[in-house]
């Protein structure tokens, strides 16, 4: 990890934190890996397939993946017949999509301990807040509008709308699109993806040691940390440092 002492200070206003969503922010572990599980089961039962034991492990290994890469790693294609596994993989996004919205209107989700107040403390600082995620649109947004997280975020963008309004193609364009506005940035994520997206961008990395990501993804990150409000206690304003 680099070290990000040297030089003076940005304003907190001139960097901007990216906060990937699954696994940084949002607690996923239970409600959502057993909604993804539930619409793989309904997809099997609508194409008269033998309901095969639900791996959770293969399903949180996807997450963090774009659509629709997630949907084809958290199910096992080999148990589909090759000649409809595309529309095998479209019914178990539609389904898992159902099943997540329902689980967030029933309340089922929630936030880390600690993410709501280490998020309002990085507002108050004057710290911009952009929210960010390969999850599909209906998802993120639910989850937006069920957790209240407009409070905290000036931007609000997943990959299927950033592709939509050709902003950018990849989590990686989200975060250019993003942090070209600002002197700094800092991408904070649970997966290896999230690391390379920011790293690709310029932006500096923290590695969220709590979510799905196993500890070797983050060897490239400049910080890891166990818990949200630990992020209080880094020197986000600080320059990047040249390498």
């Amino acid at each position: 990890m680099r070290s990000s002492e040297a030089g003076a200070a940005h304003p907190p206003r001139e960097v901007v934190l990216i906060f990937d969503m699954d696994g940084t922010l949002l607690d996923a572990r239970d409600a959502v890996i057993d909604a993804v599980g539930e619409g793989l089961d309904a997809a099997y039962r609508h194409f008269d397939l033998p309901v095969p034991r639900r791996d959770r492990r293969r399903i949180a290994a996807a997450i963090g993946l774009p659509t629709p890469a997630f949907y084809r790693e958290a199910c096992d294609l080999r148990t589909v017949p090759e000649e409809i596994q595309d529309r095998f993989i479209g019914e178990f996004e539609v389904r898992s999509t159902r099943a997540e919205l329902a689980a967030l209107q029933r309340g089922e989700t929630e936030l880390y301990a600690g993410a709501e107040k280490t998020l309002s403390e990085l507002a108050a600082r004057g710290h911009p807040l952009s929210l960010i995620s390969n999850a599909n649109a209906p998802y993120f947004e639910a989850v937006v509008a069920a957790h209240r997280l407009r409070r905290f975020f000036s931007e609000t963008l997943s990959l299927e709308l950033a592709v939509r309004r050709r902003l950018a193609r990849s989590k990686a364009g989200i975060v250019r699109h993003i942090a070209d506005r600002f002197p700094g940035s800092v991408v904070i994520g649970d997966r290896v993806h999230d690391i390379e997206a920011g790293r690709r961008a310029g932006a500096r990395t923290v590695g969220c040691l709590y979510g799905f990501g196993a500890p070797e993804e983050f060897a490239a990150a400049d910080w890891t940390i166990r818990d949200p409000r630990e992020l209080l206690a880094l020197p986000l304003a600080a320059p990047a440092p040249e390498d």
